[in-house]
């Protein structure tokens, strides 16, 4: 059965791989008809001047040009000058003391304190906030020294001590020496070794390191520019990139109830995207179009956002930040009070993905008499009334205006022009964020930061950032087109300096970063050949309710497929503990289970329950026993030596070569019984079983369900049994060698 299960699977995919490529045929004249349009704006826009490589940087392509030009600039204005050090001494106070209320375009007063350009313009009433070398001009040591209530800054919590006082008089006095980037780490590290730059380019590419086979090709090419080919072309890029969006996008679907404050299980229209390489402006389009099936993994499931007073608003604010690196989450309820979002620009979006006009409920407004009542200002503004009718409008006409529209293939469809007009090549902001996502998942951070939201950040590279949109627009939105120019460049190939804790705003190294929890524990199974198996994500296997009340998400192979089982967590027959044995280690590593919210950043500090789960937990005991179907299990068996397995093992699992005292160490361990260590040339046959019991919804109330699932959680804990082909004494020196490299510090760090 497995046998003929995985010719159909294979056969089906081909199939619809080419069906999908047959509609998408159909639509050819339109999106060519686009593609000519955005060429032609091109041809009219003022060109990015790539600028020419100052003397003494490597390059490799423009990428490294724009990073050069740019570290030439940050180290000539941070030349040694003596006095005081803004990164070190000012910014800090200026982020403690002023940052919360002076910055962004809803700037207490006017007054914006996160550029030097903006201190000098200074706000409403009081003039340049700071003078360079004129402190007696300078507005901003008039209130941090005021005795004033009414004028001293900061006005709540506890000002300023003379010390601080004097180093801000100090600094302006000096000149206010306020350079754009902090040059904290101006040295360039070298390329990266040939292994170190695979073992990072499939990471980060295809979320899996590179196979024996795959190394020993590039070894034999020793060519970067085609092993970037290869990956680009591999079909796992789908799979590596579905977390990603999965985040973004918030997909949170339930296998049971999925109707309860769910989203739709859209993910099988993301993974055919990524699989098909869709154009951006494609990808969009479809997504914000939302057609297809809510339940059986088609766009429309992005629309679901059951039991919300204004789904469509929930929904907008995922658009916004998504694809435009606007946060309106705030306007939700009342006026963004640190954003310049009001709440009549997501309500008017939100018409336009519900393509009708609509009313603000009750329920989404802030009750301004009540807060008037107990006496104090309030921090908020309500210009939207509850019951006030929205008409669907483009509430951002700072990236383009409403002559996008007429890019639309159907102008009656709201939805449609919605797309038309955040893909539009006019609108570079919507090129610029998808480009800046993918710069932050390869280089280790944006050029603008935050990814989601730009008025809180400035871009460090401006005319890099714009060079790189033009070329997603210029290469048909393709995302790999940006990805190879990225990948290909010294930038990103450099040596990894371990010194550094984060990658710096000059890229001029990459600093070690953590993996992403798909990436971790992917990796753990495909290097190791121990098969991805799980239950079936579905809590109805026996097909008794209908869409309404259960969906199956089918069964996993890769990470991203999983979903969180919290919603049984009270009955215990309806557990999955091989899949809740997934979820936990994924979780440990900053995995969502759930996503009621998009999120472009995962919380990557490092907590104690990470090597204890990696180390001792339930899926560790399948990955280090070395059972009949785990893939260690035929490399130790095929082995001539124990010097050539321990290369091997280092090879596959660690994509590098073992230093000398590690492999002294690792032979001298599996040295004794290594001749006499196999006992059986194949495992052995099957046994005839009588067909497993299960629990399925129409069963789980039965007494027995529960004792089944017990047993299973303990079939699951126990893992599979060890393999009866090895000796038992060399098998458990084996099992160690194999603990011993999985818990290494260098699978949870990208080289």
């Amino acid at each position: 059965w497995q046998q003929y299960e995985q010719e159909r699977l294979a056969h089906y995919e081909v199939a619809n791989d080419k069906r999908r490529a047959q509609q998408r045929q159909e639509q050819s004249g339109y999106w060519a008809q686009r593609q000519e349009h955005a060429e032609a704006w091109l041809a009219q826009a003022a060109a990015v001047k790539v600028p020419a490589l100052p003397k003494g940087y490597p390059a490799q392509n423009e990428v490294d040009h724009f990073l050069a030009a740019r570290l030439d600039k940050v180290k000539a204005q941070a030349a040694p000058q003596g006095g005081v050090d803004f990164f070190k001494d000012v910014q800090p106070l200026l982020e403690a003391k002023c940052a919360e209320c002076h910055r962004g375009s809803k700037a207490k007063g006017g007054l914006r304190l996160d550029t030097l350009a903006a201190a000098m313009a200074g706000g409403d009433a009081d003039g340049a906030a700071i003078s360079p070398g004129k402190p007696s001009h300078s507005s901003l040591l008039t209130r941090v020294n005021s005795t004033d209530e009414d004028e001293i800054m900061p006005p709540k919590g506890k000002p300023l001590n003379a010390e601080e006082r004097a180093l801000l008089e100090r600094w302006i006095k000096e000149g206010a020496s306020w350079p754009e980037i902090r040059a904290d780490h101006v040295t360039l590290t070298p390329l990266t070794d040939d292994l170190s730059f695979l073992r990072r380019l499939y990471l980060d590419t295809v979320g899996v390191p590179p196979s024996l086979a795959e190394i020993a090709a590039f070894e034999k090419q020793g060519d970067r520019a085609k092993a970037i080919q290869t990956v680009l072309q591999d079909k796992r890029w789908a799979d590596h990139w579905m977390g990603y969006w999965q985040d973004v996008l918030a997909e949170n679907p339930n296998m049971l109830n999925p109707t309860l404050n769910n989203t739709g299980p859209f993910r099988w229209w993301l993974y055919e995207s990524l699989r098909d390489n869709k154009p951006m402006n494609l990808f969009v389009t479809e997504l914000l179009n939302m057609r297809g099936s809510e339940r059986l993994g088609g766009p429309a499931g992005f629309g679901i956002a059951s039991q919300n007073d204004v789904p469509m608003a929930a929904k907008g604010t995922i658009v916004s930040t998504a694809f435009l690196g606007v946060e309106m989450k705030c306007a939700r309820c009342h006026d963004s009070p640190t954003h310049k979002s009001l709440q009549s620009d997501l309500f008017q979006l939100a018409a336009m993905l519900g393509q009708k006009e609509i009313a603000v409920p009750t329920t989404s407004s802030v009750p301004m008499d009540k807060i008037h009542a107990g006496g104090r200002k309030p921090l908020i503004q309500v210009t939207l009334k509850p019951g006030t009718k929205v008409q669907p409008k483009w509430p951002f006409s700072e990236f383009c205006d409403e002559s996008a529209q007429a890019l639309a293939a159907d102008p009656t469809n709201m939805r449609d022009v919605l797309a038309a007009m955040i893909t539009a090549p006019q609108n570079e902001r919507f090129a610029q964020v998808m480009v800046n996502r993918l710069w932050a998942r390869l280089m280790g951070r944006g050029i603008v930061e935050p990814v989601e939201d730009w008025e809180r950040g400035i871009a460090t590279h401006p005319e890099l950032l714009k060079w790189l949109g033009r070329e997603l627009v210029r290469g048909s939105y393709d995302m790999k087109h940006v990805a190879k120019i990225i990948l290909s460049s010294h930038a990103y190939q450099r040596a990894t300096d371990p010194a550094l804790k984060q990658t710096s705003p000059l890229f001029t190294s990459p600093a070690p970063r953590r993996l992403y929890a798909e990436q971790i524990v992917d990796s753990l199974f495909a290097t190791t050949g121990k098969p991805f198996r799980t239950e079936e994500i579905c809590l109805d296997i026996d097909n008794q309710r209908d869409l309404n009340n259960s969906i199956t998400l089918g069964k996993p192979h890769r990470s991203w497929m999983l979903t969180s089982t919290s919603n049984e967590r009270d009955r215990p027959s309806l557990s999955l503990p091989r899949i809740q044995a997934m979820c936990d280690v994924l979780g440990a590593f900053g995995w969502r289970g759930a996503r009621q919210d998009p999120a472009s950043r995962r919380e990557s500090d490092p907590n104690v329950l990470q090597p204890a789960i990696l180390s001792n937990g339930t899926v560790a005991t399948w990955l280090t026993r070395l059972s009949d179907d785990h893939g260690i299990t035929e490399l130790t068996l095929k082995a001539k030596s124990p010097s050539e397995l321990v290369d091997t093992l280092f090879l596959q699992l660690l994509t590098r070569k073992p230093s000398a005292q590690e492999k002294q160490l690792y032979v001298q361990h599996i040295q004794p019984g290594f001749e006499t260590r196999a006992l059986s040339a194949k495992p052995k046959p099957q046994q005839s079983r009588a067909p497993e019991k299960y629990v399925s919804w129409s069963n789980h109330l039965d007494p027995e369900a529960t004792l089944v699932r017990q047993a299973q959680e303990a079939s699951a804990r126990a893992g599979e049994p060890p393999t009866e082909r090895l000796t038992a004494e060399w098998r458990e020196r084996m099992e160690n060698v194999l603990w011993a490299l999985l818990n290494s510090p260098e699978w949870v760090a990208s080289p």
